[in-house]
């Protein structure tokens, strides 16, 4: 064939190929409204085809798309905005590509779907008192901090009104409902399902989770023992990790800086590609702080409360899907006959490894006391979901840890000071978790295995006039080791039951306490016997949907916390107050009633419940003798409190654009029996408010400009046991606007303590009060989801 023909050929052939592609594209048009016809900026539009995405797009300011695709049969158009509930619309063949879309305001979080129960389900679905705050939630407050954010759920507090941004790390553990007595945390707190709480003094660095990697925050108040074990006295905090939902890759930054010499920074990034994910969370945080001490009270002594650290958590993930077709028996596939569908067998999971490193340095506020923390952790993991087998998640770490605390002696003016304990904690922690769940006909069964050992010890030297006299070191080894299971029934529509036990045992091994004295050179050693205990955690629980609207639950929990090792071998001072060690510490064992209604209607959501706590055996810190120098405290178990209280949560959406929030809790907790000492019998808990208010505004017009407020309220409180020293009530404004300057770019401002209240937060005797006014100014970097 000439080579003119042939050309001529090429370029028909072209031509037509190409003629054809276009006269099969299609181009889909329209606007986003929302429910007052006003267009819908940065909406995100996509194409999807079973699941899989083939195209995506974004509105621009005057709400208008414009997307493109070879087909469209069988395809679906999606459309997403903040605020706003999920639009899909099957794509048809009657010709119509140009649509005008109005969004319906968002549901109020009762449709939110949660993990925290072990089981994932719909929070108006889960016989469990439930608070959740989203993205949304978390972007729209001024906190800095983690903590600081969960505020705004009342009945949630750290040991002592002090943000984590400033307090000692052993006041930092979690409590819920006014269940507490010492510092160590009531509340089990786990991230992609490993515990936070450390492994040795069972507080909690809030620090070690960049915010900006949390995707959701789940808060189960309640006996969680059940599903959590040792920890979950008086329930849970589970924060769910921001994913890569598909391989277009996430880079989010945030940056500010603030009053009292504070800078912060953080980094989320992550790259999906061919089934292989790498993430990596980061974050720098310093502040100069403020003088904790009362202005009044004041001496030469007196320094500010500061701190800095520094975080890093690094993933490499490796994701695998598989699919499979039953054999087909005379041309008809075979029932399961278990409720599974007996079509397509699909499974997918993912494995992963993961390093966080951590170290913070803190100075609490006077010239000698300091404390630091160098934290490694390696983990490991996989998740595998099997259409047949069910779902397995399986978890194992190995960390280290460093802290060391300085002590000393402040005189009554507060003008000199002097040193009185040196103190480093090594600890080391391994454990491994599986855990299996699977839907069977209207049942979704789960059950787990946990084990974990902790080896610890308190090594001290002690100071007396400015010169070390003593040599001292106390610590041992703990096991434990659980078993649970869980069955979700949906009885009816209308009926949701839940049963869940837990059996857990754990021993004390190893422990010994020795002594040498400086001086003369004496050693004593003091082998402590080994211990073992076991508890049974069970929990039943049912939901009954009186009408749409409306929901009644019930419930009844055993819960449980093992002493620490800290509490068990660790003495230490804050102040003038003096809180010894007690090697013969039990298990604190709780008994749960509670009962809510919740009533749902799109824009609205109320939910209340009472409940009733009865905790035997509590670690409560008991002062032994005072004078006017020195306080001296001891962790015992004393005989049995009683919590009582109210929960009242609402949340109402006026519009898209303005959504209000409130969060209300009573407790009355007190000491109901003590035979040791009578005199406590009736008095209050120390470290819980009776009554504790929340309040937040969160305005996201579609406009670029948004604004959060957020108030607190709380009663007066007890520093300590004899209820002696009263911290006084407080109120509390904090609020943050932010102007979008482009899809990516947006600038804010923050306002804690608005008013600057000083109230306060300790009596150690001496007064402390909390930080003033604090602004910061800051940027926000968002390449993908967030």
């Amino acid at each position: 064939m000439p080579r003119h023909l042939i050309g001529r050929t090429v370029c028909v052939i072209f031509l037509l190929l190409a003629f054809g592609l276009l006269a099969n594209a299609q181009t889909i048009t329209g606007t986003v409204y929302d429910t007052q016809n006003r267009p819908i900026a940065d909406a995100v539009v996509t194409l999807q085809s079973r699941g899989t995405t083939s195209a995506r797009t974004i509105t621009d300011q005057s709400g208008e798309f414009s997307v493109s695709h070879g087909n469209s049969t069988g395809m679906s158009l999606v459309v997403e905005a903040r605020g706003f509930t999920l639009f899909t619309r099957k794509l048809s063949n009657d010709g119509v590509r140009d649509f005008s879309i109005i969004l319906q305001p968002a549901n109020v979080t009762a449709d939110v779907t949660i993990s925290i129960t072990r089981t994932e389900t719909r929070l108006n679905e889960t016989p469990a008192s439930v608070v959740v705050l989203t993205r949304e939630n978390l972007d729209s407050t001024a906190a800095q901090t983690i903590d600081d954010s969960l505020r705004q759920i009342a009945g949630f507090t750290l040991f002592r009104r002090s943000s984590s941004k400033t307090a000692n790390p052993t006041t930092q553990g979690a409590n819920l409902r006014g269940v507490s007595g010492s510092g160590a945390s009531r509340a089990a707190v786990l991230f992609d399902g490993l515990s936070l709480n450390d492994a040795f003094g069972g507080w909690t660095y809030w620090s070690r989770v960049p915010q900006i990697a949390v995707e959701q925050v789940e808060v189960l108040r309640g006996g969680a023992s059940s599903l959590y074990g040792t920890g979950g006295l008086s329930g849970a905090v589970n924060f769910v990790p921001l994913k890569n939902s598909d391989e277009a890759p996430i880079l989010n930054i945030r940056a500010s800086a603030g009053s009292q010499n504070t800078v912060d920074g953080s980094l989320f990034t992550s790259a999906d590609k061919n089934g292989w994910a790498l993430d990596l969370a980061a974050e720098t945080f310093q502040t100069g702080g403020y003088i904790p001490t009362a202005a009044n009270e004041r001496g030469l002594a007196d320094t500010r409360a500061n701190s800095r650290h520094n975080n890093g958590i690094f993933t490499i993930e490796r994701r695998f899907r598989s699919k499979s077709s039953p054999p087909v028996l005379g041309g008809v596939a075979p029932a399961s006959g278990d409720g599974v569908v007996a079509s397509d067998r699909t499974a997918t999971g993912r494995i992963f490894l993961r390093g966080n490193l951590f170290t913070e340095r803190r100075y609490n506020g006077t010239s000698l006391t300091n404390n630091r923390t160098y934290f490694r952790q390696a983990s490991a993991g996989g998740d595998y979901s099997n259409s047949k087998l069910g779902d397995f998640q399986i978890r194992a770490f190995l960390e280290t840890q460093v802290y060391d605390q300085t002590f000393s002696a402040v005189s009554a003016d507060r003008n000199t000071e002097t040193l009185s304990r040196l103190q480093r904690v090594p600890s080391q922690a391994r454990g491994a978790n599986l855990f299996w769940t699977r839907p069977i006909k209207t049942h979704n069964i789960a059950a787990s295995f946990e084990t974990r050992e902790v080896r610890g010890f308190s090594d001290e030297v002690g100071y007396f006039n400015g010169l070390p006299t003593s040599r001292s070191g106390s610590g041992g080894t703990e096991r434990t080791y659980s078993f649970q299971a869980q069955d979700s029934w949906s009885v009816t529509e209308k009926l949701n039951l839940n049963f869940s036990g837990r059996f857990d045992g754990w021993s004390n091994i190893d422990a010994r306490s020795t002594t040498r004295t400086l001086a003369t050179n004496a050693f004593s050693v003091l082998n402590l016997p080994d211990r073992s205990q076991a508890a049974f955690s069970p929990r039943l629980g049912a939901l009954y949907q009186l009408t749409p609207s409306i929901s009644l639950y019930g419930a009844f929990s055993r819960s449980f916390r093992a002493p620490t090792l800290n509490e068990l071998y660790r003495g230490f001072r804050v102040g003038n107050v003096v809180t010894q060690a007690n090697a013969n510490l039990t298990a604190e064992r709780a008994n749960t009633f509670e009962g809510g209604v919740s009533f749902t209607r799109k824009r609205l959501n109320i939910r209340g419940n009472f409940f009733v706590t009865e905790v035997s055996d509590p670690v409560v810190s008991v002062t032994l003798f005072a004078t006017p120098t020195l306080i001296t405290r001891q962790r015992q178990n004393i005989g049995q409190t009683q919590t009582r209280g109210i929960e009242l949560d609402a949340e109402y959406a006026l519009s898209s654009d303005l959504k209000l929030s409130a969060s209300y809790l009573f407790a009355d907790a007190r000491v109901t029996e003590f035979p040791a000492n009578a005199a406590l019998v009736g008095k209050f808990l120390p470290q819980i408010a009776k009554q504790q208010l929340t309040f937040q505004l969160n305005y996201r017009p579609q406009s670029r400009f948004s604004l959060g407020v957020q108030t607190r309220v709380s009663d007066a409180q007890f520093e300590d046991d004899l209820n002696s020293l009263r911290l006084r009530p407080f109120f509390t404004i904090d609020a943050t606007a932010a102007f979008r300057i482009n899809k990516k770019f947006q600038v804010f401002a923050a306002v804690e303590n608005l008013f600057n209240a000083r109230y306060d937060i300790g009596l150690t005797p001496n007064r402390t009060v909390a930080a003033p006014f604090f602004l910061r100014l800051g940027l926000r970097f968002d390449l993908g989801k967030r």
